[in-house]
């Protein structure tokens, strides 16, 4: 996610410095003239003094040549041997440059509508920005904090905000933890595309939420993937206002409308067979997702799912699922395993990146990370060092099944039995 086209030809590179022993603090950039070859040129971005540096950037780069830069990038929380900055437990700022990071038109901007009056702060990667054109936009949020699009339609100059889902505990710090109900949430994991319009469209995690004195929770098998566009409406903050199932007492998703991802049943046996034990990412088993937008208004989502059938006897492995829709996200066709050929039968495939400036040919092409383990080293399961291939796919969008949707004047008062194509919801 932080890494773009720059200039006519090149590519730029952005990551941040890590632990006080490197002697420096901030962002790394490097870029090149010609991707692929060449030697790398190098600059850094120190951010605001005296809050330990920046940390998990984001950037994505606009103009006719790629040549505007916009970035995203946390201030170091406490956590991490930081300090607060602005009253914030690690504060999201933008910025951006015209000349590719020789000056800043924008630096350390800490956007109204995301400040210490609204919020606490933010979590590591639980983030993202695209532009296209003079339209900049990003998401931020997770499980305790609203899940917010910025936007500006002027290169980065003024910005509006949107609450897409509002967190029902406004203000909750998850390091001073009470007992608060359980509610449906936005897992952290999500995906932004702008279309030709300046539309943002945008797909996200769902999971489920509560706290006690003792700590925070996460429920590893709540599943969903969620969709929303600035044409919809938002959605509110009833605890039940994202529950995926059907024995929702109250919910706002609709399948194949705004709900569109969820696991599936392989063996078509009424059961989702699986384990029960998946990779501790702290996202939904529908997640880490992404997604792009081509020329014709056709959307394409890509997302990490728990699989069932697929595992190593002691864990269940996540395979790369798709979904396109053909009228900007109106309606959603089948869906289609990306990663089901017996070379990725004993893999976990996780992390999937489809580049967004592809849009005009018959591909997408996404980056991915596989290996034989689920779960991660550094936090969740702790799993012990082992190798990780990072894998490029080209996949044909003839590949994924559009279908044609009828649509039938409602009917009421009637008793429905055996219906085509089974199963279905709804009216």
């Amino acid at each position: 996610p932080s890494y773009a086209p720059f200039g006519d030809n090149g590519e730029i590179v952005v990551s941040h410095y890590s632990g006080a022993a490197s002697g420096a603090v901030g962002l790394a950039w490097s870029w090149r003239a010609d991707k692929g070859t060449g030697d790398w040129q190098h600059f850094d971005l120190e951010g605001p003094s005296g809050d330990g540096g920046l940390l998990w950037p984001r950037m994505t780069t606009a103009g006719e040549n790629h040549d505007v830069i916009h970035a995203i990038a946390l201030t170091t929380p406490t956590a991490n041997g930081g300090e607060l900055y602005q009253g914030m437990d690690g504060a999201l700022l933008y910025y951006s440059s015209s000349d590719g990071g020789t000056t800043w038109d924008h630096q350390d901007e800490l956007l109204d509508g995301i400040t210490a009056d609204e919020y606490l702060g933010w979590s590591g990667d639980a983030y993202e920005i695209q532009a296209r054109g003079d339209v900049v936009a990003f998401l931020a949020g997770d499980a305790w904090t609203d899940f917010v699009l910025m936007k500006s339609e002027d290169a980065g100059d003024t910005w509006e905000k949107t609450v897409i889902w509002e967190c029902p505990y406004p203000m909750f710090d998850p390091a001073a933890p009470y007992t608060v109900d359980t509610f449906y949430c936005v897992d952290g994991s999500h995906a932004l595309t702008i279309d030709q319009g300046g539309k943002v469209h945008v797909t996200f995690g769902i999971n489920r939420a509560h706290a006690d004195d003792a700590g925070t929770y996460w429920f590893p098998l709540v599943d969903g993937l969620g969709y929303w566009n600035e044409d919809r409406p938002v959605f509110s903050n009833d605890l039940n206002a994202l529950c995926p199932y059907d024995d929702c007492v109250y919910t706002e998703l609709v399948e194949d409308y705004n709900y569109i991802g969820w696991a599936q049943d392989i063996n078509d046996n009424g059961e989702w067979d699986i384990l029960g034990e998946v990779g501790a990412y702290y996202v939904s088993p529908s997640g880490m997702p992404t997604m792009l937008i081509d020329n014709q208004n056709r959307i394409y989502v890509v997302w990490a799912g728990v699989t069932e059938t697929y595992n190593n006897d002691l864990q269940d492995y996540r395979h790369l699922w798709a979904r396109a829709s053909s009228n900007g996200g109106d309606w959603w066709g089948g869906f289609v395993d990306l990663t089901s050929s017996l070379v990725h039968s004993f893999d976990e495939c996780v992390f999937p990146s489809i580049s967004p400036n592809y849009s005009d040919d018959d591909y997408i092409h996404l980056n991915f990370q596989y290996d034989t383990e689920p779960g991660l080293h550094v936090r969740g399961d702790e799993d012990p060092i082992g190798e990780n291939v990072i894998g490029y796919m080209k996949v044909g969008k003839d590949e994924f099944p559009i279908g044609v949707k009828e649509y039938e004047k409602a009917v009421f008062g009637y008793d429905v039995s055996q219906v085509s194509p089974n199963p279905v919801s709804g009216t």
